[in-house]
């Protein structure tokens, strides 16, 4: 399972490689009314635009201005992180980003058991895993990065849900399906302090607690949810 893990992360740095195509710039803004900003840029240099991302419409704006969202997936990153010999891809990763206008990055705020775990059992954490994710958000907000954090696993990779039905079978559960993640209510309280556990962390570096830190561009809840025991939808919404 390492093996395979480090094969993928292996093959997604050399695509992160691809982003060196030279230097661009981005968050370009363009508006109807000429006497506000018009084919200007953003200095995001200034410490009252590391405001929240927010919506407008259809828009999504930081400051009144429209925010572009350029996106990558780069689910590994708190894995490389945890690691002092692959820590500096981080930062690669980040400066080659921005250099070619990419404003959102996606990556995993959730390990489940076995390699690297963040989350070991239900409530007991790792807290240099935890520490690298604290690296991961600050040297994304060191490259004006923001980041959409995903908290749990449809699959089985990293844990996700099936991961809970293991802890819950341990505890006594008698679980048969892995869709019993989305309706048991031990396996939800499992979750939904995890949640909590992680909205509510203070980052080591920044500082910060994550509920607060508009480098978080958006939640995500679970990595493409599925739910094959109830086809109507009822149960996963």
């Amino acid at each position: 399972m390492e093996r395979r893990i480090m094969v993928w992360i292996q093959f997604f740095l050399l695509l992160s490689a691809c982003f060196q195509v030279g230097s661009t710039s981005h968050n370009v803004i363009k508006w109807d009314d000429e006497e506000k900003w018009q084919n200007s840029e953003v200095d995001e240099s200034q410490g009252d635009y590391w405001n929240f991302v927010q919506t407008s419409g259809t828009q999504f704006v930081v400051n009144d201005l429209p925010f572009y969202f350029n996106g990558f997936n780069t689910y590994w990153l708190m894995l490389l992180a945890v690691d002092p010999s692959t820590k500096p891809k981080i930062s690669e990763v980040f400066q080659q980003a921005a250099s070619v206008g990419l404003t959102v990055g996606r990556t995993w705020a959730f390990n489940d058991g076995g390699w690297r775990a963040l989350q070991k059992s239900p409530g007991v954490y790792d807290e240099d895993v935890f520490q690298a994710l604290d690296f991961v958000i600050s040297e994304a907000q060191k490259y004006n990065i923001r980041l959409i954090l995903s908290l749990s696993n449809n699959w089985g990779a990293f844990g996700g849900k099936s991961q809970y039905v293991k802890w819950g079978n341990s505890a006594g559960l008698r679980l048969n399906s892995e869709d019993a993640f989305f309706s048991h209510a031990t396996l939800k309280t499992y979750f939904k302090n995890h949640i909590k556990k992680v909205l509510t962390r203070v980052n080591t570096i920044t500082n910060i607690t994550y509920k607060e830190d508009p480098t978080i561009f958006s939640w995500e809840l679970i990595n493409e949810p599925r739910c094959t025991s109830d086809p109507s939808g009822d149960t996963l919404q």
